[in-house]
């Protein structure tokens, strides 16, 4: 008896171990109550925590950072989930969309507007493509660092009150998942960061596909159903060979009547995936605003490089009548001005160096190994964030508004937590992140290229490596 595997089995292995495979996950996929019971519970915390922030304030004679630690709602936030979903969506793609609770809340505003006969318009190319994200994106960087919304737990109260309004009111007025693909303000960030994420839905067998007649995981019939539905992000699943816009919501896998759908996990940036050489217009500009973010919030950790970072901004705020606005003109500067002064650079850089492309078409070719690299510098600054913010959780639990504690601490009653990890080690640590996130995007760049990466599309990847590791490094220096 020939017991040699068919190639077409040996490659399905080679892909990854199919999760499915595990009874316990394979339950939790296919149980109806999936991802909707998680989507809620997250749903009814995010109300919990509006609720604690409401018109809370810092406290007279209390730092503004001291009471965003101490308070549960701009703790848990700004200081724990934004830093665990970066990492999230860097090793596991778009983990995080399986469960956000925004897409409960677009999906039942969808519902309620098809019930009630509400015009719903299918999203135009143009929003789909992520030109309103871009906005969005850029907008809650001027609130974040601008408004100091996450160091106000008021602010942060009205700004999630926001998000959720933005989800019923596109689930009202567009169909097909449409705040999720063209209006989530981290939309752009979770499909560059999460593009070679060990988790991914794909089809077996080539040949069960072509078999099948019914066709339920895209046919249109199937898309409005509770559970069981055909692709609501409007994908083609037996096909789909990337991560950028797949939400990992299990619905293919429910419907497929071969069984044929798998949920792997696998190598980063996997070789079998599908790679644009170059990006689009929204997503170059997401991945240049947020280079010069990134860059500003390495610097933040090193006082001496933080000061060489903002001193034109802080000469601009000199000058500037109205002393509220010197925040806005910082983060212009590290949004706007920076990255168009690097990426700039990185043009000019590669004409010396014999690339006869457009400065445009250059960028649109740098952008996704340069996203790697960035989402590297990312998760090295969320890494030294969570251990410094952690510690005062326990506090949080114990006051929740904050008040008290900051005030204690404030008053030298009470000693703050001390960090998790050393700041040393912390930086050895982000050096590494950063050294591998340099390997994976000159390997992205090869991928992409078949090969035929010049050395005038490397170099910007070094350079930026380059000053990343001197940032990080400069974490372990003394004060």
């Amino acid at each position: 008896m020939n017991t040699t595997p068919r190639a077409e089995e040996v490659e399905q292995r080679a892909e990854g171990v199919n999760l499915l495979r595990v009874p316990g996950v394979r339950a939790l996929i296919l149980w109806r109550g999936f991802p909707y019971v998680f989507q809620a519970v997250l749903l009814a915390t995010l109300l919990v925590l509006i609720a604690v922030a409401w018109r809370r304030y810092t406290p007279p004679g209390v730092a503004q950072k001291l009471y965003a630690q101490t308070n549960l709602a701009t703790l848990l936030i700004w200081g724990l989930w934004w830093p665990a979903m970066v990492w999230i969506t860097v090793f596991l793609g778009r983990a995080w969309c399986m469960v956000c609770p925004l897409e409960l809340v677009s999906n039942v505003s969808e519902r309620i507007g098809r019930r009630f006969r509400l015009r719903q318009r299918p999203l135009h190319l143009w929003i789909a493509s992520g030109a309103v994200i871009v906005v969005l994106y850029a907008l809650i960087q001027f609130l974040v660092a601008g408004a100091e919304i996450r160091r106000v737990p008021a602010y942060t109260s009205l700004f999630l009150i926001g998000l959720l309004a933005l989800a019923v009111l596109t689930g009202l007025l567009f169909r097909d998942r449409a705040f999720c693909r063209g209006f989530c303000p981290i939309g752009l960030l979770l499909s560059a960061y999460g593009r070679g994420g060990m988790l991914a839905v794909r089809a077996g067998s080539g040949e069960a596909c072509r078999a099948c007649t019914d066709k339920n995981c895209i046919r249109a019939c199937n898309r409005y159903k509770a559970d069981g539905r055909s692709c609501p992000s409007l994908l083609n699943p037996p096909v789909l060979n990337d991560n950028k816009e797949c939400l990992l919501c299990g619905q293919c896998i429910k419907v497929c009547e071969p069984d044929n759908m798998r949920l792997l996990l696998r190598r980063p940036f996997s070789a079998n995936d599908a790679r644009d050489a170059a990006a689009s217009w929204p997503m170059t500009l997401f991945v240049m605003t947020v280079s010069g973010f990134v860059l500003w919030e390495l610097t933040t950790e090193w006082a001496t490089a933080q000061k060489v970072f903002l001193a034109v901004p802080r000469w601009i705020s000199q000058y500037v009548s109205a002393p509220s606005l010197s925040s806005h003109v910082t983060v212009f500067w590290a949004t706007v001005v920076v990255p168009l002064l690097i990426w700039s650079f990185f043009g000019l850089l590669a004409r010396l160096l014999g690339h006869n492309a457009s400065l445009g078409a250059l960028w649109r070719r740098l952008a996704l190994p340069m996203a790697v690299i960035v989402a590297g510098g990312h998760i090295a600054k969320g890494l030294a964030k969570f251990v410094s913010w952690a510690g005062f959780l326990p506090y949080a639990f114990e006051d929740p508004s904050g008040f008290e504690t900051a005030a204690a601490i404030s008053g030298g009653l009470l000693q703050p937590p001390v960090p998790l990890l050393s700041k040393p080690f912390v930086a050895v640590v982000a050096a590494v992140i950063v050294a591998g996130a340099l390997f994976l995007a000159m390997r992205e760049a090869r991928l992409a290229n078949h090969g035929k990466t010049g050395f005038a599309m490397t170099a910007p990847l070094l350079l930026t490596t380059a000053v990343f590791l001197f940032l990080t490094i400069g974490w372990a220096l003394p004060a």
